[in-house]
């Protein structure tokens, strides 16, 4: 008896422990962080187990293996395929981006599953068309089925044969688009930057040297790009530095001061605030903002060695340390006629006051300090034919209609703030959905920093080649010199340079090099340039708009250049008589319509191949 009720419990343990057991497993698909049957991983794992388990011998398991393997790839390529799911990961990848960056990124997100949106009909005939070739037999039967999947998916029967050779090329530059974007070598990602100072009242940060990213860009290796950000009611150490500087102020509101061997001067600045501050001046800055950092992009020109700044701080503790400190102490004593125990209080500071004030190149102050600081100051306007600085907004715009404004400071304009750096200083915003039309430039080389907003540029090259333009360091001299030969073999071959850009990233346009840049639909772009060697009279030729140089050209000349009579060149290049410089995104007719192309704008390059 005792033996049947102990059986009883046990089978009723037993009972009760299945019917758990199995409520947990249904509820387990609604598990926080579990994964369901539907990830491809869950599912891969699980056909290897089946593999290991069910299978008898190592040839048959590894095939098994392999079908898993195959299978997985699949299903990796076709969540790759589904705008939704990459526009959900796009925007989690966003989440670690620091947050004043975020809005950006997520833009792009958003920007890129509209294109993808675009371009399903097309991906769908094709997956059609690929399901007709596999599945049917005989010719008649697989023609009649790419029909029925042309009509549901292409309003036009021959669209998918007339854009082949676009999808193709388009194809090819999507699944290059990321790694083209990280081996561009005029490209230079915000992330680039390499920080000398990292503080919790700012940062001071610059960008690698240009021929250290590509050989192609030794010409202006002896420049050095920097951004300087101080957050609200910070004050910047004096310093000076081995190098001439030109700062540009791309956000909030400041002080810079600095101290020449003749005399002190002292600005208010804001946004397009242009200053030149010359090699071996202190110079000190603060923010007069309580809510907005101040942002500054400054160029260097070293005195020293090419592309090679130091900054010296007469004052500071440890980091950075007061070069004053490193003198002997007699030599101290004798030039300041003091005695050592000043030279401790002065150098090492009371440590209370020291704690308070904090260490490093960026130091918190009141706001009765920052004022004090700002009360001599002046407030630059437009050109002066004294000082050493202006406001570039200031000016009248070089280039302006309703889709955009560009500003302009050369150095014939501007000796005495431009001319020592030898370079230009440009400003221009293009209206969202905008265009700046095709141009180059004579002699000049810009390095231009993106300011706001997010577009693309296109630039075209003839240096380089279809393949990757990168080599070892031992091989390097001998891969420049096999290119230089190259390019003079295949001159007139050109590649299409295109850059995703976004705030904070960096673009560098050759002399002679066509570009154009574009802004996205959402949001207008702001950017700023650097013209470097600008003192040689750089001049902007453009190749689109009403003032483009084609129009210029004698009849002759067009006939013979585009091998077509003079009348189709002229309705091509006189076919926009009322916008130039700057037009608008949705203001192409035919070229669209030739393409069936819903974006914005396509490439300039493809004009070419009109004719």
């Amino acid at each position: 008896m005792v033996i049947m009720v102990r059986n009883k419990s046990v089978f009723v343990v037993l009972l009760f422990s299945l019917f758990l057991s199995f409520g947990l497993l249904c509820s387990a698909k609604d598990f926080p962080g579990r994964r369901s049957e539907d990830d491809p991983r869950q599912r891969y794992e699980d056909c290897q187990r089946r593999c290991q388990s069910e299978t008898r011998g190592q040839t048959e398991q590894d095939k098994c293996e392999d079908r898993c393997e195959r299978q997985f790839k699949e299903e990796q390529q076709r969540d790759g395929d589904d705008p939704q799911r990459r526009y959900q990961d796009c925007r989690q990848h966003c989440q670690q981006e620091e947050r004043r960056l975020r809005p950006q990124c997520e833009q792009s997100c958003q920007e890129q599953y509209e294109r993808q949106q675009q371009q399903q009909p097309d991906k769908r005939f094709k997956e059609c068309q690929h399901r007709c070739q596999r599945q049917e037999q005989g010719p008649e039967r697989k023609q009649q089925c790419v029909k029925e999947c042309r009509e549901q998916y292409q309003e036009d029967p021959w669209k998918g044969e007339r854009e082949n050779k676009w999808r193709e090329e388009e194809e090819e530059e999507s699944d290059e688009g990321e790694q083209q974007q990280r081996n561009n070598p005029y490209y230079f990602h915000r992330r680039s930057f390499q920080e000398r100072f990292r503080e919790e009242h700012g940062n001071f940060r610059v960008l690698q040297r240009f021929a250290a990213k590509h050989h192609l860009l030794r010409g202006i290796n002896e420049f050095r790009i920097a951004i300087l950000e101080a957050n609200p009611n910070t004050f910047v150490l004096p310093h000076h530095c081995d190098a001439e500087k030109i700062y540009v102020v791309t956000n909030g509101r400041g002080t810079i001061t600095f101290v020449t061997h003749e005399n002190k001067e002292s600005y208010n600045v804001a946004p397009g605030v242009v200053v030149r501050i010359p090699a071996g001046s202190t110079v000190y800055l603060a923010n007069q903002d309580n809510r907005e950092k101040l942002t500054i992009a400054v160029l260097h020109r070293p005195v020293n060695n090419p592309g090679q700044f130091q900054k010296f701080f007469p004052a500071g503790q440890e980091n950075p340390q007061s070069y004053l400190r490193i003198f002997s102490r007699e030599i101290l004593e004798a030039v300041f006629n003091t005695r050592s125990e000043q030279l401790d209080e002065l150098f090492g500071g009371r440590q209370s006051h020291r704690r308070q004030q904090g260490q490093g190149m960026f130091r918190k102050a009141s706001q009765e300090q920052i004022r004090a600081l700002s009360q001599e100051a002046t407030s630059p306007r437009g050109k002066g034919s004294e000082g050493y600085a202006f406001n570039l907004l200031s000016q009248t715009p070089r280039y302006s209609n309703q889709n955009g404004r560009f500003y302009e400071a050369c150095p014939r304009n501007f000796q005495q703030q431009l001319q020592e750096v030898d370079s230009s200083v440009v400003a221009f915003e293009i209206n969202k959905g905008s265009i700046f039309v095709p141009h180059y430039n004579s002699k000049a080389t810009f390095v231009v920093l993106v300011t706001d907003g997010n577009g693309h540029v296109e630039m075209v090259c003839p240096h380089l080649s279809r393949q990757s333009s990168h080599w070892s360091s031992r091989e390097e001299e001998e891969q420049e010199e096999q290119e230089e030969q190259e390019d003079e073999r295949r001159s007139g071959q050109y590649k299409r340079v295109r850059a995703q850009l976004s705030t904070g990233d960096i673009f560098v346009v050759p002399a002679g090099h066509p570009v154009t840049f574009v802004a996205s639909q959402n949001k207008n772009l702001g950017l700023l340039g650097f013209g470097l060697y600008n003192g040689q009279d750089n001049k902007r030729i453009f190749v689109a708009g009403k003032t483009n140089n084609v129009r210029q050209w004698d009849r002759q000349a067009k006939e013979l250049a585009f091998g077509v009579e003079s009348r189709l060149v002229d309705e091509v290049f006189n076919n926009n008589p009322q916008e130039s410089y700057f037009v608008s995104g949705q203001s192409r007719r035919g070229f669209d319509e030739r393409r069936g192309s819903n974006n914005p704008l396509s490439s300039f390059l493809d004009f070419a191949r009109l004719f």
